[in-house]
């Protein structure tokens, strides 16, 4: 019995198989295998490595060679992001500006290419707004009454400050073609021009319109804020092209004055201030 035992003990191997691993393609119509692969245990391991080795090569070369590398944190040093974000908002103000260009192109060709008898439809839209109730409603005492000592208190305000303000700014005639109005009986603080019909009335510096409004005669008026503190006021315009709240470029037009056909004076009253102080308007624009 015991040499029985010692033969099968010698028959036996004395090394173990490797563990292996098969990868089988089966055709389900006929359920016979189509490929075959058989790896063992190492083979996985090393095949595995090789694989995240080349996503990784992958994934790097791809954030190298793109843009994309910008975007992760710690890439680009303060500096260079400082510059980036500069840039960015330095397109953002160039596409802002050519933007009011074209808008400003697309105004004068407008008013080129029609007649005056035919006005441009965005001016059409400012006779259906409705008018401003402070340009026909009586004022009241309190009112009158603010007006008085508003003029009281400015008749010995010497306003030396609105020169320096100005220092550095050079404005735009407000009408072009016009001519000053009875110049020796007009108040200092406004100034009445006259121009030919269909005149184009332009803003004398970039601002904001405040506010713009219908007066009497189906006359309109244009009231512009300036940097610096100036406002300035355009009164007399017979079509207005520029809305309540609208950014106006420097020479930009607002509006136009009456056309021959009308029957109406061609003059535009215009009034410069300046943190609240009235100038006179000979002092700072040329005429």
């Amino acid at each position: 019995m015991a040499d029985r035992q010692d033969d099968i003990k010698k028959h036996k191997h004395s090394f173990k198989t490797k563990s292996r691993f098969r990868l089988s393609f089966i055709n389900e119509n006929r359920f016979n295998e189509v490929w075959t692969m058989k790896f063992t245990r190492t083979e996985i391991v090393i095949a595995s490595i090789l694989l995240v080795a080349a996503l990784s090569c992958l994934a790097a070369t791809i954030i190298v060679m793109s843009p994309i590398r910008t975007l992760l944190p710690g890439y680009l040093k303060e500096g260079q992001r400082q510059e980036n974000i500069v840039n960015s908002m330095r397109i953002d103000s160039l596409t802002t500006r050519v933007n009011i260009n074209n808008a400003y192109i697309s105004n004068l060709e407008s008013l080129l290419a029609n007649p005056a008898d035919s006005l441009p439809s965005a001016a059409t839209v400012q006779h259906g707004e409705p008018m401003s109730p402070d340009s026909l409603l009586p004022a009241s005492e309190n009112e009158r009454q603010f007006v008085r000592q508003f003029e009281e208190n400015e008749r010995f305000n010497l306003n030396v400050l609105s020169p320096i303000a100005a220092d550095g700014i050079s404005f735009y005639p407000p009408v072009s073609g016009a001519t000053e109005l009875n110049a020796e009986g007009q108040n200092e603080f406004s100034i009445t021009l006259t121009a030919p019909p269909s005149s184009t009335v332009c803003a004398i510096y970039a601002g904001t319109v405040v506010d713009s409004y219908m007066t009497r005669g189906s006359r309109n008026t244009i009231i512009l804020q300036h940097p610096n503190g100036f406002v300035s006021k355009y009164s007399g315009i017979h079509t207005p092209f520029a809305r309540t709240g609208e950014k106006i470029a420097k020479g930009a037009v607002i509006g136009i004055t009456s056309p021959k056909e009308s029957g109406q004076e061609t003059t535009v009253t215009f009034e410069l201030w300046n943190k609240g102080a009235a100038l006179n308007p000979r002092e700072y624009i040329v005429f």
